[in-house]
This record gives C-alpha cells, structure tokens and sequence, in this order.
C-alpha cells in the first residue's frame, strides 16, 4: 500500500454560507491525500494507481459543481467521488480551505478535513 496525494489546489468556486459568497466566490485551496490497495511501486504501471492528473479533474469537477454552504460537506463530496472513481483506493482525505476567509479575524486560510474509509467485505 502506499499514498498519492495533491497539494494545494486552487480554484475559484461559489460556495459559502452567505447567499453574497454564493454569488461572489471565493478562492479555495484543496490538498487530497489517496491510500492506494496497488502494486505500482513495483510494476511501474500507471494503471495500478490512482492517477493524480485524473484525481485532479475529479476534485475540480467537485468544486466547480452544485454550491455547498459548508467546506465539510464539499470535502465529503470530493472524498466520495475519488472512492466512486477509483477502485484501488482504500480511503481518501480532503483539505478544503477558503484563503482569506470572510470573518472579523485575519486569517490567511480556514476550512475543514474529511476523511472517508472505502467499506470492507
């Protein structure tokens, strides 16, 4: 088993609680880490692993989706479809975070991690 992850994604998206934010957007960052039941770190074949060009897309589609009020459920929406597109993938963790985020406090980023568990036999 061994882990592929992306860092640090940035998209423009409109989510939030607010309806302004929905309609605005904000820019988010998202870092996903994948554990994989593959064998590519010995047959060198991209096909025994997830493929983190193809995970990028599927976190894209995501956040470039249906609006979410909270970072929480659109991280679970990104740890489902990484499960749902992968069969090598045993569990999956999302990062996503809103850079500057609307608040009476300064902070350079503030957001949530979700982390999901592919079910067993």
């Amino acid at each position: 088993m061994f882990e592929v992850f992306i860092r640090d994604l940035e998209f423009y998206a409109y989510h939030g609680v607010s309806a302004e934010e929905r309609t605005v957007g904000h820019r988010y960052l998202v870092s996903c880490w994948v554990q994989v039941s593959g064998s590519a770190d010995s047959t060198d074949d991209v096909a025994d692993t997830v493929d983190y060009g193809a995970l990028a897309g599927i976190l894209q589609a995501v956040l470039l989706g249906a609006p979410c009020l909270t970072v929480e459920r659109l991280g679970a929406l990104c740890c489902d479809a990484v499960l749902d597109a992968f069969a090598l993938a045993s569990s999956v963790k999302v990062s996503v975070s809103k850079i500057a985020p609307p608040m009476p406090y300064i902070a350079k980023e503030a957001g949530g991690v979700v982390e999901r568990k592919r079910a067993g036999p």
